[in-house]
């Protein structure tokens, strides 16, 4: 798992003023399993970097219904970007899987940190563009890939801390009732390690 400064530089090149200058503006918060990182309807965007734990991220259907989008694991970026682009209210949840500390910076800080370097604007075009490619990558898996094909890849598709999701949670992501996922780890072969019944 990457700290917020190693996250930084892997994706742009800013000196460490810079970085510092970002840390000094940013408050951790800490999340109960259950507790709201982004509200639905949230108007105040904020940047979050997960420093331990997972969220889960969510939308609601027009009958109210749960629809689980993705996870975001530590070392990662919360951020209900398609809103806070087009300056609108959050249409997705992010709420603690697990207990959560995340490293918090509101979203409006992105244009000073523009004015005062180019390498900021740099960093939010190639973290944009890997929310796109993960977004792309999890719509085809759900279009053209099996739910046994996308169990036996969730291993390789998320960090191995997916073990600690409750399984309707899984179930949920994978698309698919949690008794049929119960019949894919049966059928799966033990020694895959415990998923967390909720």
């Amino acid at each position: 798992m990457s700290s917020l400064p190693d996250f930084i530089l892997q994706r742009a090149d800013l000196p460490r003023e810079e970085i510092e200058w970002l840390l000094g503006q940013a408050k951790p918060r800490t999340l109960p399993r259950g507790g709201v990182f982004c509200a639905m309807g949230q108007a105040d965007h904020e940047i979050g970097f997960l420093e331990e734990g997972i969220l889960q991220v969510f939308a609601l259907s027009p009958e109210g219904r749960k629809i689980l989008l993705d996870f975001v694991f530590a070392g990662s970026v919360a951020l209900a970007l398609d809103s806070a682009t087009r300056g609108i209210p959050s249409e997705v949840v992010f709420e603690a899987v697990t207990p959560c500390i995340v490293t918090v910076m509101p979203y409006h800080l992105r244009h000073v940190a523009v004015e005062r370097h180019p390498g900021w604007e740099r960093l939010a075009t190639r973290m944009t563009e890997e929310v796109f490619a993960r977004k792309q990558q999890r719509h085809m898996s759900l279009r053209s890939k099996s739910a046994r094909q996308r169990y036996a890849e969730l291993a390789l598709e998320l960090p191995a801390e997916w073990r600690q999701i409750p399984q309707h949670l899984i179930a949920a992501y994978l698309n698919i009732t949690p008794q049929y996922l119960s019949n894919l780890r049966r059928g799966h072969g033990k020694g895959r390690g415990p998923i967390r019944k909720a």
